[in-house]
């Protein structure tokens, strides 16, 4: 049993199966204009930030890589794509949500994705009422695996570090949780983590359904 005061979810991958689309978005988009990317190089930016990944691309590619312009078309292809495909929720997501708001324990939403996008994929599976904060990457100066937006999430629920929970799926999510000296679970997507990341957490599970029996609220008065 974990005793806390709070959850605070990762979105992309723990919430919502993005990141197949992601991967054939961000590998179509880079097609177009010549570039290749290599499953590692995907999956080495799971869970960044645009800010993280902008670096990331200009390192491998160099100074005339056109970020923008790559980046823009794969907006435009991902607004095509969930025009008409739903956004898909994981396992679990809507009766763990359920059960935390009963015992009374907080929650927020840390997410690399950018606010505006992170508050509408909410919205669209109808969950945004849940959350007493919600963090997007473009909120915070340093993303995964630095622990800046973990640790902005316990300031706004006003919980201690020992007594908040992260929820993640990326390699990324862990190291910036365990920066944080912040507990993290794994709940594994596209990747199941070696076993120096998984030593980091305090659990892996299949789904988010198996947190329920292990999550209890913290007595404030012990």
């Amino acid at each position: 049993m974990l005793e806390l005061n709070a959850v605070i979810f990762d979105m992309d991958g723990l919430m919502i199966d993005t990141e197949p689309v992601g991967k054939m978005l961000v590998k179509t988009s880079h097609e177009k204009f010549g570039y290749e990317i290599t499953e590692e190089m995907f999956y080495h930016l799971i869970g960044t930030n645009e800010k993280t990944s902008k670096a990331y691309y200009h390192s491998v590619f160099g100074e005339d890589y056109p970020y923008q312009k790559i980046k823009d078309y794969r907006d435009q292809l991902r607004k095509e794509y969930f025009n008409s495909h739903p956004l898909e929720v994981k396992k679990g997501l809507y009766d763990l949500l359920e059960n935390l708001k009963k015992k009374n324990i907080k929650m927020a939403v840390a997410s690399s994705t950018r606010y505006e996008r992170v508050l509408s994929n909410l919205k669209s599976i109808k969950v945004d009422h849940y959350f007493n904060a919600i963090i997007g990457g473009d909120q915070i100066q340093h993303g995964k695996p630095a622990p800046d937006i973990f640790l902005k999430a316990v300031e706004l629920l006003g919980v201690s570090k020992e007594d908040a929970l992260v929820l993640e799926d990326s390699k990324n999510g862990i190291l910036a949780a365990h920066a944080g000296n912040i507990p993290v679970i794994c709940i594994p997507d596209l990747i199941h983590h070696s076993k120096d990341i998984l030593d980091l957490t305090v659990g892996c599970y299949d789904s988010l359904d198996q947190l329920i029996d292990v999550i209890v609220k913290k007595d404030d008065k012990a």
